[in-house]
C-alpha cells in the first residue's frame, strides 16, 4: 500500500480551451514514484503535528490544497507540457520522526530519478526531509550543496523533545555536520532567541536579519551570496510566515514588517545564476487561516517561479 494518495481531480483545473492551457492540463498524477524520471515533481506534506508541537497556530495540514488549487490555475507555457508530475500527499501518518524517514525514501526514489521536487507543506518540520534528501543526492554527485531558507525563524531548535516545526535546521545541521552551506534570509530578532543566534553562528550558518536585508538593499546581498556560491546546486525553504502579515497572513505566525513578497520574488528570480536549482519547499500556508487566498497566491506565484526557472529552457 503507498503512503501517498493523488490529489483531488479537481484541482486540476481546465477552461477546455486548447488556447488558453492552465496548469491543471498538463501536470500529470502519477501513482508509482520509481517511474517518474527527469519530470518536475509536485509532492505534499499535509500535516501541521509539528506546528501544534511547536505551540503554533494549526492550519498547515490543508497547505497543500490550498496551493494547488491556486497554482493549477495559472497559464502553462508550452514548454511545461509533459514535464511536471503529481505523486499526491503523503498520508500515511504514524508517528511525526518514523512518518519523516518513510518520506525521505519516496524524496531519495525522486532525486534518483533526476528530477527537480516541488514540496508543499505542511509544517516547516517537513523541509528536514526535503533538505535531508537533497543533501544526500548531492554529495553522491560530489558537489557542496547549498541551502537558503527564506524565513522569520532560524528553525534550529533542539530535537531533543521531539520533532516540531522549529527543528528542521538543527536536525540537518547535525547530521550532515560541516558537509552543505546554510543561509538563513529574513530572520527576524523579535522571533529568535540569543542561543539559537549563537548556534547557527557556531554551525557557520550565514544569517541574513530583515534589517540587513532594508540597509543594504536585496540586490547586494544577493550578489554576495552568488559571489561565494555559484557553483554549487541550491535547494531553497520557503516559510511563508518570512512573508509580512498584510501579503501572508494565513501562517502559523504571521508579523508585520517582514519581507516583500516582491522580495522574495527577487531572490528567486536570482537563482538562476547557481549551478543548479534543485528543489523549493514551501511551508506553512494555511488556507483556514488566510485572507482572500492572498497567502496561497503569494505560495503559487513563487511555486510557478520555480517552474519556470526549470522549465521554460527546455523547449515544447
Amino acid at each position: 500500500m503507498s503512503s501517498f494518495a493523488l490529489p483531488n481531480k479537481n484541482l486540476f483545473f481546465s477552461k477546455n480551451d486548447p488556447d488558453d492551457l492552465r496548469l491543471g492540463d498538463v501536470v500529470v498524477a502519477q501513482t508509482k514514484m520509481d517511474s517518474v524520471k527527469n519530470q518536475l515533481v509536485v509532492i505534499g506534506y499535509p500535516d501541521d503535528r509539528g506546528i501544534q508541537a511547536n505551540g503554533g497556530r494549526v492550519g498547515a495540514k490543508e497547505g497543500p490544497t490550498g496551493i494547488r488549487q491556486i497554482l493549477y490555475k495559472l497559464v502553462a507555457p508550452a514548454s511545461f507540457n509533459n514535464k511536471i508530475s503529481d505523486v499526491g500527499d503523503f498520508n500515511a501518518p504514524t508517528e511525526l520522526a518514523q512518518d519523516q524517514l518513510v518520506v525521505i525514501q519516496a524524496l531519495d526514489q525522486l532525486n534518483a530519478g533526476g528530477n527537480k521536487i516541488l514540496s508543499l507543506g505542511g509544517g516547516h518540520d517537513w523541509a528536514f526531509c526535503d533538505v535531508s534528501s537533497f543533501i544526500t543526492q548531492e554529495l553522491k554527485n560530489n558537489r557542496r550543496p547549498l541551502v537558503i531558507n527564506i524565513d522569520a525563524h532560524l528553525d534550529v531548535r533542539s530535537d531533543k523533545n521531539g520533532v516540531n516545526s522549529g527543528t528542521p535546521f538543527f536536525k540537518a545541521l547535525e547530521k550532515f555536520s560541516k558537509q552543505f552551506d546554510l543561509i538563513q534570509i529574513g530572520i527576524q530578532p523579535h522571533c529568535n532567541s540569543k542561543k539559537h543566534l549563537e548556534y547557527s553562528k557556531g554551525k557557520s550558518v550565514q544569517v541574513i536579519m530583515k534589517d540587513e536585508i532594508d540597509s543594504k538593499g536585496i540586490s547586494t546581498i544577493m550578489n554576495g551570496i552568488v559571489k561565494t556560491h555559484q557553483l554549487q546546486p541550491v535547494f531553497l525553504s520557503l516559510d511563508i510566515d518570512a512573508i509580512t502579515a498584510c501579503e501572508a497572513p494565513g501562517c502559523s505566525q504571521s508579523w508585520p514588517g517582514g519581507l516583500s513578497f516582491n522580495t522574495v520574488k527577487y531572490i528567486l528570480s536570482q537563482l538562476d545564476r547557481f549551478a543548479a536549482w534543485n528543489h523549493l519547499g514551501i511551508y506553512e500556508v494555511a488556507p483556514s487561516l488566510d485572507v482572500q487566498n492572498i497567502t496561497q497566491k503569494c505560495a503559487a506565484l513563487a511555486a510557478y517561479e520555480f517552474m519556470s526557472h526549470n522549465l521554460e529552457s527546455q523547449g515544447g
